[in-house]
């Protein structure tokens, strides 16, 4: 289920997107490439928004410390991530 996959890349990008920068990012995960950019949503959350290449699937989902909601493929999301996102991921919300 395309769902099932994109949460789990999901899961594997909260843990890696500390060293992301405010810039679109990449990875790939069970043969798919998912592309992303991360924003701060205020000084608590940050927001991770991207599509899965070539089939256009598209996420987004709000980070605060190590819960994860949000939507992806139009689904509903929510779960807790393997260690919160740090909080120098995207600097600090104006």
């Amino acid at each position: 289920m395309r769902t099932t996959t994109i949460l789990a890349a999901a899961a594997a990008l909260t843990a890696t997107a500390a060293t992301a920068a405010p810039a679109e990012r990449s990875f790939t995960r069970d043969g798919h490439t998912y592309v992303y950019t991360t924003s701060a949503l205020d000084s608590q959350r940050t927001v991770i928004e991207g599509r899965e290449v070539g089939r256009g699937g598209r996420f987004r989902l709000v980070v605060n410390g190590d819960r994860v909601s949000g939507q992806a493929n139009g689904v509903p999301v929510s779960f807790r991530a393997a260690q919160p996102l740090s909080t120098n991921v995207v600097g600090a919300a104006n």
